[in-house]
């Protein structure tokens, strides 16, 4: 059930804050168009921690505002396309934020586990600062 709730929050573009994508190579096109930094979102469906950020996270208005200055990759960790990109990352549990500067091919900072709202927004604006872009 869960699973198909991200796939209709994804598919309709609304629900959480910032572009989501599933596709790396399309989000990956999309944040160097817009010039945003990239949240890879690795997470498995079930996760408990995940389903927290999902549903009392990502979910509040403060938190989508802040994510509105990123494009956000979803990731299964349990599909290939998902278990790929987690390799290149060294993404080795769930859920795992990757922040990544498409411009300069290079990781921001990687965070694990799930946060409270407010610790979640403070990481946004830190990465946001280490990103130095005008989206952020």
């Amino acid at each position: 059930m869960r699973k198909l709730l991200l796939v209709i929050v994804l598919s309709l573009g609304f629900g959480w804050g910032g572009e989501w994508w599933s596709d790396p190579v399309g989000g990956l096109e999309e944040a160097k168009k817009d010039s945003k930094p990239v949240m890879f979102y690795f997470h498995s469906e079930h996760c408990p921690y995940c389903l927290q950020m999902e549903t009392f996270v990502f979910s509040d208005e403060k938190v989508s505002k802040y994510m509105d200055k990123f494009v956000v990759i979803s990731l299964d960790i349990y599909t290939p396309t998902g278990r790929a990109w987690a390799r290149r990352f060294n993404v080795f549990g769930t859920p795992t934020f990757v922040f990544y500067d498409p411009k300069k091919d290079a990781v921001i900072s990687i965070s694990f586990g799930s946060k409270s709202k407010e610790d979640f927004i403070n990481l946004l604006m830190k990465t946001c600062e280490k990103a130095n872009t005008k989206k952020c």
